[in-house]
């Protein structure tokens, strides 16, 4: 006890400049405390409620702040207080609303007292905390500007008449996710909505990324546009789908266009309410700057790119008219028609070169080029024959017959027979009912139906293919067409009475022919003269003429079928072996008729001989040898088909001219029935230059062939497989660092040695540069990528007049 109570009595009594210090800091604080509590006494808050709270949350804020970084660098009792003082301020907080306010401001009072006396040093300057304040706020308004709002002047016309020059606008740009800046990575994309059809977007221009441009979308990844040069027929297949689909428009006759600097109305314009998905907005198509070409232009949008559209529509800088001026390559100049037709068994056939351009599914660098050979092929399913057989210079039943005999038409319809429970435009229903009884038949791949018009002897043949006309009904609906179209004008040619008929039409007028393949004389009395028809490879069919000319006699295979349709008495003929093995000889009632086919020189002639000129069989078979002995020098010389008959051989008959009325005239309309498809193909890829070099493209691609197996003599390296592509050869030209891939289907090359000479004559060509490398040609650069929208447009802010108005 004895040395505490000595060390205590030394603690007292000590002195030296640490005690004095720690005294006189004690007697400060004293003395303020003291003050303080005086000026506390009986006092009311000098200020409001609100700035007394929030000076002292800021305040007890800061000294924490303090306390915790410069603890160290303050004084032991000074911190006490401050510690104390804050424990009292967050005291009266804590009663709050019904703490004492005058205390709580006192208490901040010490406290700012306390920090500017003691931690001045800690505390931010009055210039310090002004600077911060404006950095705060430039990075507050940075941010809004980059990642939610940005206003915009809308420079140009592109957008009329949703958006006039001069607009300013405000585009959200977190419609579609945070761009981070100085980059084209979207940072939470999608979050609110993903980019739409029909969004009005903001975005670098990829072809000079420091200019912006304000488009609507039109195409999103994956999508199809096609759109025709005049861009009005605009159609969309989207992704997934198998289908085209207009886009909506409709056009509005109360709205005029206004002038870009104006609200002046101008002349040679429309404007159209179009609707693409949900969106619905005007468009407008300069009238002035229309065109004729009706080519087409299909779009496939590439991942990661959307394709853009103005609303101003053919006077608008958008996706459809961006090009870039480069060098590039191009696969037909290594493989072109000739080359195919010379190496391939293509001859006369249609040759397409598809993917020339038309398809645009990337924005090309010029280094990559692929071509697409289709040969067509016939199909008869498809194709369609309209034969039309007027005044016939045979009975027009003789006709009639022959035709449904000899393509098997021997079933007897009518219009309401083949319609049955298919709808049919009532019109030709109408004309449908005039037909009476028709022959029909149908037999895959095709259908027959003969007919006639009515009250006339004309007759007409229909041939379709069943994947033309896919039901009989088809079939009746053509029929009624043409009796239509005949009744209209019964001097229209078969491609007129049956127009519109997909496919390559094939005309044959008989009007300009007839005198080349159709001779008639008559000579003396028409019961006892001579009469001659006669003709000259002939269109109609040797057969058909032949069976009908002796079925009008009553005779032939369809002389039973006369008799027992229309009563006509039955004939026999006779074969004239002398003349050939197709020449037979009817007589009726004194008149000795010798119908001759000689299918050597393709003509047949019907010689008719009375008892004026022949008394016998044998003077009418000599007659027909001497037209018969004719037949070498008409058959060459087709202007020398009325010499098959003359006045020397008739003696002493006048001629009697054929009356105009009765003038043959046979013609015929037929489509071919073609297709074009990938069994009669050559697909060639080509690039230039390849990343990585030559030998790694080839290896990779080397690794998607299955089953290849090396080749010589074709570069230093080159492959084969047979893949489903066809034969497929893989090769590299080092001379001009080209890798090409050529597959050939076996429609065209049925064999590896085809396809193999095709791949040599590729190598041999794309040794030089000149023939696949196209200097300076415009090429489309149409796509957006999507790291390049800036955001949606959603409301226009000035001018006053349209102010706030939403963006359609």
């Amino acid at each position: 006890m004895a040395d505490n109570d000595n060390q205590d009595a030394t603690g007292e009594g000590e002195s030296g400049p640490g005690k004095e210090g720690e005294t006189g800091v004690t007697s400060a604080i004293a003395g303020r405390a003291a003050r303080a509590n005086v000026k506390r006494a009986g006092r009311t808050a000098t200020r409001s409620a609100g700035h007394v709270r929030s000076g002292a949350r800021m305040l007890s804020r800061e000294a924490k702040k303090i306390l915790r970084k410069h603890r160290s660098r303050i004084d032991p009792s000074i911190v006490e207080e401050l510690e104390a003082t804050v424990a009292e301020i967050e005291r009266l907080r804590g009663q709050r609303p019904n703490e004492d306010l005058a205390e709580l401001e006192d208490q901040a009072e010490h406290l700012d007292e306390l920090l500017h006396q003691y931690a001045s040093f800690a505390r931010k300057s009055a210039l310090r905390d002004t600077i911060e304040n404006i950095a705060i706020a430039v990075v507050v308004a940075l941010a809004v500007r980059s990642c939610i709002y940005e206003p915009f002047k809308i420079p140009s016309g592109s957008m009329m008449p949703t958006l006039r020059a001069g607009d300013h606008i405000f585009v959200n740009k977190f419609a579609y996710g945070v761009q981070i800046p100085l980059t084209t990575r979207i940072v939470g994309e999608d979050w609110i909505s993903g980019i739409e059809r029909g969004d009005v977007i903001v975005f670098r221009f990829p072809l000079d990324e420091s200019d912006d441009f304000i488009k609507r979308v039109i195409g999103l990844p994956g999508d199809t546009i096609r759109v025709n040069s005049d861009r009005r027929k605009l159609e969309l297949k989207r992704a997934g789908s198998e289908r085209f689909e207009k886009v909506a428009r409709e056009k509005l006759l109360d709205k005029s266009c206004q002038a870009e600097n104006s609200t002046q109305a101008i002349e040679n314009c429309s404007v159209y309410r179009e609707t693409l998905d949900e969106h619905s907005y005007e468009v407008r198509y300069r009238d002035d700057l229309r065109t004729t070409d009706p080519s087409m232009r299909t779009f496939l949008v590439p991942e990661g790119h959307l394709l853009v559209m103005g609303d101003n529509r053919n006077a608008s800088h958008d996706s459809l008219a961006w090009t870039v001026t480069a060098d590039r390559v191009t696969a037909a100049g290594l493989l072109s028609r000739p080359d195919i037709r010379d190496l391939t068994k293509v001859e006369h056939e249609r040759l397409e070169l598809h993917d020339e351009g038309h398809v645009i599914q990337a924005n090309d660098d010029g280094s990559r080029d692929s071509a697409r050979y289709l040969a067509e092929r016939s199909e008869p399913a498809r194709g369609l024959v309209l034969e039309a057989w007027r005044s016939p210079p045979i009975d027009a039943r003789a006709i009639y017959e022959s035709l449904a005999h000899h393509y098997g038409a021997n079933g007897t319809t009518t219009f309401e027979s083949l319609t049955g429970k298919d709808r049919v435009e009532p019109h030709l229903a109408s004309f449908g009912a005039k037909l009476g009884e028709m022959r029909y038949v149908r037999e895959e791949p095709t259908s027959e139906l003969i007919f006639q018009a009515p009250d006339t002897d004309v007759v007409f043949r229909l041939h379709c293919g069943t994947k033309r006309c896919d039901r009989p009904s088809d079939m009746a609906s053509r029929a009624a067409t043409v009796l239509k179209s005949f009744e209209a004008n019964p001097d229209f040619d078969a491609r007129e009475l049956l127009s519109y008929e997909y496919g390559r039409a094939k005309t044959y007028p008989g009007r300009g022919q007839a005198e080349a393949r159709f001779l008639e004389r008559r000579f003396g009395p028409e019961q006892t003269g001579v009469h001659i028809r006669a003709w000259r490879a002939p269109h109609e069919g040797l057969a058909v003429l032949r069976d009908a000319a002796l079925a009008e006699l009553g005779a032939g295979p369809l002389g039973q079928t006369m008799h027992e349709r229309y009563e006509l008495e039955l004939a026999e003929r006779a074969a004239v072996t002398d003349l050939g093995p197709d020449a037979w000889v009817v007589e009726r009632e004194g008149v000795w008729t010798i119908v001759h086919t000689d299918e050597t020189y393709e003509l047949l002639s019907v010689l008719a001989c009375g008892p004026k000129r022949c008394k016998t069989q044998a003077d009418a078979v000599a007659l027909a040898t001497d037209v018969a002995s004719r037949f070498p020098i008409v058959a060459k010389e087709r202007e020398r088909l009325p010499e098959l008959l003359g006045q020397a051989e008739v003696g002493k008959l006048p001629e009697v001219p054929v009356e105009p009325r009765n003038a043959y005239y046979w013609d015929h309309l037929s489509v071919v029935g073609v297709v074009l498809d990938d069994s009669h193909s050559i697909n060639i890829e080509v690039e230039l230059a390849p990343e990585g070099g030559l030998d790694g493209a080839i290896s990779a691609r080397q690794q998607e062939l299955s089953n290849a197996e090396a080749v010589e003599g074709l570069g230093p390296v080159a492959w084969y497989a047979d893949t489903a592509n066809g034969h497929t050869f893989l090769f590299t030209v080092p001379e001009s660092d080209l890798l090409v891939e050529l597959a050939c289907r076996p429609g065209l090359c049925p064999d590896r040695a085809t396809a193999r000479a095709l791949a040599d004559r590729v190598s041999e060509k794309g040794r030089d540069p000149e023939n696949f490398v196209q200097k300076s040609v415009s090429r489309p650069r149409p796509f957006v990528p999507r790291g390049n929208v800036k955001g949606r447009a959603e409301v226009i802010w000035w001018p006053t007049s349209r102010f706030w108005k939403k963006i359609d």
